[in-house]
């Protein structure tokens, strides 16, 4: 630890390594006995032997942190669950040749009592409660093959069996279902508030010590803030970009420790609040420690977690640009902004009217850094919505261009991951006929040049 001119380590364990120790650590160094005393102004005169050094401010205030921590635990910790994922694989036990036997154990079953207290489960993941009624929120990833799996939620002790009710592989969001009516839902925060060194708490069920869904907690600090995920283990199909929106930078970054299975659980404030789901990703494609990333709670999250406690599949809008970054010599001259480089045929971005060459600086008046940006905030809206999008055209280096505001109608993305997402509530046939936005078609980009320029539909 630095501050005083030394390593302080505590026999046997690491050094200290989070700032918001220090108090608590002097405080606790107080209380053993070291010789920390006031500091006295040049001239005074020492305390004298039977003087005791002032110890109430540090406890004080190490009390204050330790009550407030206590606080925001016990207010988020209710609604954190366990979550279990039971592969369908039981079979029934090798016996010998004795017809008469293997009659007698045709149609029982053999699978393990999974309500046990000490069930393993195959995988274990955590969850946060939504809504009174029985919905819990959790990572998409954590689900496996969703038809293949039975899946457990335990809320305080108490077991329930769960079902899948919407499931969204673009934001890695997912709602199970529980039959239970008095949970207690998460109080949420914003994550647009955060900043760098912020104190947050992390709730989930760490290799499955806390399957009983008494969850457990640790914390740190911020990080750092709109990170990337790794990159995904199949390379994307070139034309559909990444696998999720959190490969264009989303994530909060922490270092509370994040380990298997404390995916889909809480990262709160210091309110109780809860800012982040949390996912517990490899740093890097193979490597064996976990980096603590959350998803951060913002508009965008709660749109699509409305629309998957409907039982719905979220959708993403969609522009229709191919952007590019800015040049090196405008980044250091302090330009900001997407270049677009081309515009795609009947697209939202052709009908406003947008240019290649025009720059984007902001979108509903949030600064654009980059290209990765522009497709950041353009993806998470929902399909339908309007943008505003500030617009520099006939801009050079070193001179800016022509300020335009643009409103936008965003159409649909098409997502195509490795694994599909899943709705409870089918959309309804028109007609007997599957409709579709026309940019979310499979074919869209090898027809979109054929198409009416002022918008259609596509029939699947």
């Amino acid at each position: 630890m630095r501050g005083s001119g030394r390593n302080i380590r505590w026999p046997g364990a690491a050094p200290l390594r989070v700032a918001a120790v220090r108090l608590l650590l002097f405080a606790c160094l107080s209380c053993i006995g070291f010789p920390f005393q006031p500091s006295t102004a040049r001239g005074q005169e020492n305390p004298t032997p039977n003087q005791k050094p002032t110890r109430e401010p540090a406890m004080e205030a190490a009390a204050a942190l330790e009550a407030t921590l206590i606080q925001a635990i016990a207010k988020a910790e209710k609604s954190v669950v366990a979550i279990a994922r039971i592969r369908k694989e039981a079979q029934p036990p090798a016996v010998a040749d004795d017809a008469g036997l293997r009659s007698r154990l045709e149609g029982l079953d053999f699978s393990p009592d999974v309500t046990r207290p000490d069930f393993v489960p195959h995988d274990f993941a955590t969850g946060v409660v939504v809504d009174a009624k029985g919905l819990i929120l959790t990572n998409y990833h954590v689900l496996g093959d969703r038809e293949h799996s039975e899946y457990m939620v335990w809320v305080q002790r108490k077991p329930y069996r769960a079902v899948v009710k919407a499931a969204d592989s673009w934001l890695d969001l997912a709602v199970l279902k529980i039959e239970a009516t008095d949970l207690t839902p998460v109080t949420w925060g914003n994550a647009r508030n955060l900043k760098k060194g912020q104190i947050v708490l992390s709730l989930g069920n760490p290799y499955a010590i806390a399957r009983d869904g008494e969850a457990s907690a640790t914390w740190g600090i911020i990080s750092n803030l709109s990170r990337q995920a790794p990159p995904p283990a199949r390379e994307p199909h070139p034309t559909e970009g990444k696998e999720t929106l959190h490969h264009y930078g989303t994530l909060i970054h922490t270092d509370a420790k994040l380990e298997l299975g404390t995916s889909g659980g809480a990262l709160v404030n210091l309110q109780g609040e809860m800012v982040g789901l949390t996912t517990s990703l490899a740093a890097l494609l193979g490597y064996e420690k976990s980096g603590g990333f959350a998803i951060p709670v913002d508009d965008d999250f709660r749109k699509a977690l409305e629309t998957l406690k409907a039982g719905r599949m979220p959708e993403y809008g969609f522009l229709g640009v191919a952007p590019a970054i800015l040049t090196l010599e405008e980044r250091q001259r302090g330009r900001y902004g997407a270049r677009i480089v081309d515009v795609v045929p009947a697209t939202p971005a052709a009908q406003a009217g947008l240019l290649p060459g025009d720059i984007v600086t902001a979108v509903n008046d949030l600064k654009v850094a980059d290209d990765v940006e522009l497709i950041r905030r353009l993806s998470g809206a929902p399909a339908g919505s309007e943008v505003a999008l500030q617009v520099e055209r006939g801009a050079h280096l070193g001179r800016p261009g022509k300020p335009l505001l643009l409103k936008v109608q965003l159409s649909k993305k098409r997502v195509d991951p490795s694994r599909p997402g899943y709705a409870e509530v089918a959309d309804a046939p028109w007609r007997g006929m599957k409709v579709e936005y026309s940019t979310a078609a499979p074919s869209f980009r090898e027809r979109n040049r054929d198409l009416d320029p002022l918008g259609s539909v596509a029939v699947v």
